[in-house]
């Protein structure tokens, strides 16, 4: 790294960070990262690093990226898991450092096109009856005024949230795409956005968006040289999702009422032109053999595994019959036959036509896939979600193992490509991450601890005695929310109590509820995440209770949290289709499931769980871990042993004394 980049940000005259970053502290962890990274883009050798909490990784692969680039040809590529983080980058942190460091680069924040307006779409919409409820009306009303103002047309910046069903009729969809034959292709919002990434040189983007990428082939992000996958605990089960194929009963409705919905006579099917009426009259027909073979398919799938919440693993070729795939054949011709009936000047309705047809046919190779079980080393199962407009039934295929294909297609392809995390090390290394994504053991690692001071501003409460929740489960609940009940009367808000399961969580938040009518007792699903963390952190005598997706990801520094309360060890649920097919791969290696998998898998977890409290280094509280296995069971030295070193007590009223200040 330059001398004078390196001594502004980093040496003993800090006032410009100081200035640009809040409470910014000298970090010498912090220096140790950055120059890791560095060496990293200098060698091309592909690099882990764990920062703790508090170490400021972003600020340390920034610099590095930034010299990197800053006269020079090349993108680099920033993927995190949470927006929160994405924001931080975009809004705060690259600006800050442009700011500070006066060098000429430049940056951009890469979404999915469905999260952008498509202006022909929407003029399109406005006349062809296609909103069929009131709701969707008054949002489309909403949207149209608000696109003679927005300069970007990204939903994220809409005073509301419109319904998926409205969003996905005026958005920009890739198969929907006029082009350079668009005739609003110079005011739209997707290109001009796709404009900033090709001159950009460091792109911000997510996970899900990165592995869309991988999956379409690289057509998605422009071309890059480097890859740093922050928050990278999560990169297993991300691309494990993108790699895979689903299909739901939702989805295949949802597509067929766009071609015609006979109910309320609307659809694509009603407004097509310069077609026969024959033609149309067929394809209306197949549209109807279609929905009828979907019914039948899923009504299968209703009497077999029924309609209650669950997920079903599918085991056997041909559990169900694929009703669908002669019908998805006729329609995929019927709308074969109107595409070579149409005009060709009508570019639109054949844009919209192939898209149709386009999916029509993912429709029926994913479900013949499914159904016969066509791709190997791939789990089958269906998730059921009963819901007060009906059951959706999902039926997914993913990748047991994605280690090969995530090598082949990012570590052999990319250099380098960086991981890092609050929590990605297990038993002091990284042999476990490194196995799961596929990585050579020749890569640089690098493990740096939280300059924050935990031995005097954290208490662990391990409670005394417990029953044992995987032996007595239901004595565990009652004396764990007794525990809850204990600690509640202590801290009077300011809390949040992590759970492995939405039962725990809704039956525990009925219990506390009764018992608190004085604190505001909130839960995962009341509201959307962001509007419960505002009123988490607004509350001073509040309660917010969550589960995997509140065990990360969430910053919330001060005294508006100040303990954090874990339920149980975060084990993966070991009859999920996906965790017990992985083990089951591990068992046929001869190798301990539980101990290679489901143990160092709940360590990185409980590091994130236990990572919610100390975001400051004048941070202070308690973690109360309720599961007595930490200290019974042979294992639980591991879980504890990956926590920074902090007090412990099993006398609540030491943890009383703390938080007060006396002890």
């Amino acid at each position: 790294m330059d001398n004078n980049i390196f001594s502004l940000v980093f040496g003993k005259d800090k006032e410009g960070l100081a200035r640009e970053f809040k409470g910014f502290e000298f970090r010498p962890q912090q220096i140790q990262m950055a120059r890791a990274v560095e060496n990293a883009l200098l060698t091309g050798k592909h690099l882990v690093v764990e920062a703790g909490t508090g170490v400021g990784k972003s600020l340390a692969y920034l610099l590095p990226f930034i010299k990197r680039v800053t006269g020079r040809d090349g993108r680099i590529v920033i993927s995190t898991y949470t927006k929160t983080l994405q924001r931080q980058l975009v809004e705060k942190d690259l600006p800050a450092l442009k700011k500070m460091l006066g060098l000429d680069f430049r940056f951009a924040l890469c979404l999915g096109s469905q999260n952008y307006l498509c202006i022909r779409r929407l003029r399109r919409r406005g006349d062809d009856h296609l909103f069929e409820t009131a709701r969707e009306k008054e949002e489309i009303s909403g949207i149209n005024g608000w696109a003679l103002k927005t300069g970007t047309g990204v939903r994220s910046e809409l005073d509301f949230t419109p319904g998926e069903s409205t969003w996905k009729k005026i958005c920009r969809e890739t198969d929907l795409c006029l082009g350079k034959k668009c005739p609003f292709r110079q005011k739209c919002f997707y290109y001009k956005a796709r404009r900033e990434e090709y001159r950009a040189q460091i792109l911000v983007t997510n996970h899900h968006l990165f592995f869309s990428h991988i999956a379409s082939d690289g057509n998605l992000l422009p071309p890059f040289d480097v890859v740093i996958f922050d928050e990278a605990h999560t990169l297993e089960d991300v691309a494990t999702d993108y790699l895979g194929i689903r299909v739901s009963n939702f989805q295949i409705k949802y597509f067929l009422d766009s071609l015609f919905n006979p109910r309320s006579g609307k659809g694509f099917l009603r407004k097509a032109r310069g077609v026969s009426g024959e033609i149309i009259k067929k394809a209306m027909e197949r549209t109807e053999e279609a929905r009828h073979a979907a019914r039948s398919f899923f009504s299968e799938a209703a009497s077999r595994f029924g309609e209650e919440s669950r997920t079903v693993r599918i085991r056997e070729k041909g559990a169900l019959f694929n009703h669908l795939k002669e019908p998805l054949a006729g329609l995929v011709s019927s709308l074969k036959d109107i595409y070579g009936g149409c005009d060709r000047d009508r570019d639109e309705d054949r844009a919209e036509i192939k898209s149709f047809i386009s999916r029509a046919q993912k429709f029926s190779s994913s479900l013949d896939a499914i159904t016969r079980m066509r791709l190997e080393e791939h789990v089958y199962w269906l998730e059921i979600l009963k819901r007060p407009r009906g059951t959706r039934y999902t039926f997914f295929a993913s990748p047991i193992d994605i280690s090969g294909e995530f090598k082949k297609r990012i570590f052999d392809e990319i250099r380098p490509v960086i991981l890092t995390s609050a929590t990605l090390s297990t038993n002091g290394n990284f042999e476990f991450v490194k196995k799961r994504l596929g990585m050579d053991d020749d890569v640089d690692e690098l493990i740096l601890d939280s300059p924050f001071d935990y031995a005097e501003n954290t208490v662990l409460y391990l409670p005394g005695e417990l029953p044992d929740p995987g032996r007595e489960a239901e004595a565990y609940r009652k004396t764990a929310v007794l525990e809850m009940k204990k600690i509640l009367s202590l801290t009077e808000g300011r809390t949040f109590i992590l759970f492995t399961s939405f039962k725990m969580m809704n039956r525990t938040h009925t219990e506390l509820k009764e018992s608190f009518e004085d604190l505001r007792i909130l839960k995962q699903g009341e509201a959307p995440r962001y509007k419960l963390l505002e009123m988490f952190k607004r509350g001073k005598r509040t309660v917010l209770l969550g589960t995997n997706t509140f065990w990360q990801g969430i910053d919330i520094p001060g005294k508006a949290l100040e303990c954090v309360v874990i339920s149980k060890l975060p084990f993966a649920v070991p009859d999920d289709p996906i965790i017990e097919a992985k083990m089951e791969l591990l068992l046929s290696h001869g190798k301990n499931p539980f101990v290679h998998y489901q143990i160092p898998r709940a360590v990185i977890m409980l590091k994130q769980g236990f990572g919610r409290l100390i975001r400051t280094g004048r941070d202070r509280g308690i973690v109360a871990i309720l599961d007595p296995r930490v200290r019974t069971r042979g294992y639980g030295k591991r879980f504890i042993d990956a926590l920074p070193r902090c007090r412990q007590t099993s006398d609540l009223a030491r943890a009383e004394q703390f938080l007060s200040g006396k002890g």
